[in-house]
Parts: C-alpha cells; structure tokens; sequence
C-alpha cells in the first residue's frame, strides 16, 4: 500500500476554489498574527496595553473588572501579570491552531482532499459556542457584548461558511491534468 497521493488535482488560485484556499489561508494567518502581536503587546504595555481589548473589549473590559485595565496595571500589578499570562496561554494555543489551520489549508485542501475541506469548517466554527459563552458570562455581570460580539460572530461565520461553500463546488469539479501533461 503506496502512502504517495496521486498529484491528479490541478489547483489553480484564479478559480472559485482558489478564493476558498485563499479565505482559509487568510483566517489561518490571522490567528498566527494574532498569537504573535497580543502577547508583544501585551508584555510591552502591560493588560491595559494602548487601550487595546484584553476580552472584549476595553469599555467592556473595564465594567466587568469594575475598574480599566490600566488602573488595573496600577493597582494590582499581579492580576495585571496574571490577566497578561493568561492571554498568554490562550494565544499560544491559538498559534498551534492557526498553524495546523495553514498546514491543513496549504498541504491537504490546495491538492484537492476533501475531508481538509471539512476539518477547517468544524476547526473554523468551532470558536463559536466560546464566543457565546464569553458573551453570556459578561451578561450574567450586567455587560451587554452583544453589539461587540455579535459582528464578530457573523464576520467568522461568513468567512468560515463562504470558504467551505466556495472550497465545496471547487472539489465538485472536475479539475484533474489531462494524461498528456
């Protein structure tokens, strides 16, 4: 049994599928980016780092502390360190994912394996009932994220559903190299 895979698939980037690749290499990116740039920031500028979300976001943030993230640094520079630690932690996971995200995109979607297809749509979605529950613990404190979170939610779930809609019909089609090529 050949553990080589047939190179039959003709990935082309100017094509509905392309775009699809494209979606779900950008989303992939991102979380790397993101994973790299919260937690410099972060241990540059402290949890109240340039007024930038450490949860939510900062006016958000800041009601459900019952005090800003900078008065917070001031105060009690160990919950400060803490809360930094604790970003810390949730973007080293978001690396890893961002990372198997590029290499599942890159290696296995772009040649054409469909079950890629389905692990980044559950892998991309699966942030979702976090948001919610992020959204329903700040609620149960009297903080309405709703305006916040909700685009937040819709602009993944667009991204998200029009990749695999879009990376879909692209695996629908036919696509493979003539036997002359």
């Amino acid at each position: 049994m050949s553990t080589q895979t047939s190179n039959a698939f003709l990935f082309r980037w100017r094509s509905w599928f392309g775009l699809a690749v494209a979606l779900f290499l950008v989303y992939g990116a991102l979380n790397v980016l993101g994973a790299v740039f919260v937690p410099l920031s972060l241990h540059l500028n402290g949890a109240g780092g340039a007024g930038r979300p450490l949860v939510v976001a900062p006016e958000a943030d800041a009601v459900m502390l019952g005090r800003s993230l900078s008065e917070l640094d001031r105060t009690d520079p160990r919950l400060g360190a803490f809360l930094v630690s604790f970003m810390d932690s949730m973007c080293a996971y978001m690396m890893a994912f961002g990372l198997v995200y590029l290499g599942v995109t890159w290696f296995a979607l772009r040649q054409g394996q469909a079950w890629a297809l389905w692990v980044l749509l559950i892998g991309g979605l699966a942030i979702i009932p976090y948001i919610v529950v992020i959204g329903q613990t700040y609620a149960r404190f009297g903080v309405s994220t709703i305006g916040i979170l909700l685009p937040q939610l819709v602009f993944l779930a667009v991204i998200i559903l029009a990749a695999t809609a879009l990376g879909w019909f692209g695996l629908r089609r036919p696509r493979s190299v003539p036997a002359s090529a």
